[in-house]
């Protein structure tokens, strides 16, 4: 009876096994780094969709010396296998410091209730680095990339200017990851962004345009970035700096016929006044040294005929203190000074679009109490500089 039993066993093992993948394939793509704080930072991989991975990060602050630390993604005590998107948080960081990072990673070729085999390779990467923002910091620089539309050729200009300004960290703000048909789609096209602007290194933060927002996997995007508060809005500081991120929804009402009654962004939207008035009158962003204002769509010099944050958002943002608004959608670069589009209370600039003869790269710089903003075109050569 027992041999039977044990054959049995072996038998079911032998059926769900499969085929271990070569260590070199068990991530698809590069770590990329989200939500930075003073004392903790998000790493992120994606790993080959239908093939359960069991990963953890390891982390130090001396490669040769130690101690090193690790984590996994866990979820109510169990360690997070059956999904491509892993995001790991660690924590207990000091802030201001550098830190060096690798991803371990093995596959699970079993998984049954009573019995796990695992693949004899483990991936290892290379160690990367990261450094977090300190509390009392006062100079950061900060890159500002918008509507690439995974056009190759910009998003690959625009990576080559970044590495030569080697920006504290990156805002992509929206329709950078248009219109993803499955996940699969929407994972290439991120590492195809992640990958040339360096994010396993410089942390990244993702603004939601209205192009993200389209197609069968659009839904699930969201899942692919760790943004601060874990919405699709939020806030931030680098050092006395803080930022406020915006979700604009969709550039059409949500009875526009091609919705199909799937959207509600007015109801997202009236949630993101209720977050503005708590933000502002919050101490986080009252004590701050300067105030940055981020999101897709222009509030104020918006060229389409559906405006709906105007008038929603604008009278709560009025007096804010806001010190620059940062928008993108239109594919034609203005700026706009205070109170000279639609009663715009802080300076507006508007990025360009994914052609090469429209694109922009924005460099926002803070040192001590100054801030200018630094706009340039997909060679290189100045188009704006800005005194804030």
């Amino acid at each position: 009876m027992k041999s039977a039993l044990c054959f049995a066993i072996a038998s079911l093992s032998a059926l769900g096994a499969a085929a271990a993948l070569p260590a070199d394939s068990l991530l698809t793509g590069h770590p990329y780094l989200q939500n930075p704080a003073p004392d903790a930072i998000t790493v992120m991989f994606t790993s080959p969709e239908g093939h359960q991975i069991t990963s953890l990060v390891e982390w130090t602050a001396d490669t040769v010396t130690g101690p090193v630390m690790s984590a996994r993604q866990l979820y109510a005590g169990q360690e997070v296998v059956h999904s491509p998107i892993h995001k790991v948080r660690l924590t207990g960081l000091t802030p201001g410091a550098t830190y060096f990072y690798r991803v371990r990673a093995r596959e699970i070729t079993v998984n049954q209730a009573y019995h796990k085999e695992f693949g004899a390779d483990e991936l290892v990467t290379p160690y990367r680095s990261f450094t977090l923002p300190s509390p009392s910091a006062t100079d950061f620089t900060a890159v500002i990339v918008n509507d690439t539309h995974s056009y190759q050729p910009t998003v690959d200009a625009m990576a080559r200017l970044t590495d030569s300004i080697a920006p504290d960290f990156v805002i992509f703000n929206g329709d950078c990851q248009p219109e993803p048909p499955t996940l699969g789609a929407a994972i290439k096209a991120l590492h195809a962004t992640a990958t040339p602007f360096g994010l396993s290194s410089t942390p990244a933060i993702f603004i939601r345009g209205n192009h993200e927002i389209r197609n069968s996997y659009s839904s699930g995007m969201p899942e692919l970035f760790d943004n601060p508060g874990g919405l699709t809005y939020g806030a931030f500081n680098w050092g006395d700096t803080r930022f406020v991120t915006l979700d604009c929804g969709e550039d059409k009402p949500d009875s526009t016929w091609v919705y199909y009654g799937l959207n509600d962004f007015d109801a997202l939207r009236r949630d993101q006044a209720d977050f503005l008035r708590a933000e502002i009158a919050g101490e986080p962003f009252r004590n701050a040294a300067r105030r940055v204002l981020v999101h897709h769509i222009p509030i104020w010099g918006n060229t389409d005929k559906y405006r709906p944050c105007t008038p929603l958002w604008s009278p709560i943002l009025s007096d804010a203190g806001i010190d620059l608004d940062l928008a993108a959608h239109t594919h034609e670069y203005k700026f706009h000074p205070a109170g000279t589009i639609d009663g715009n209370p802080a300076p507006v600039m508007v990025g360009g679009g994914y052609k090469p003869a429209s694109a922009t790269l924005a460099i926002l710089r803070k040192r001590g109490p100054s801030m200018t903003l630094e706009v340039i075109d997909i060679n290189g050569q100045r188009k704006d500089l800005i005194n804030l």
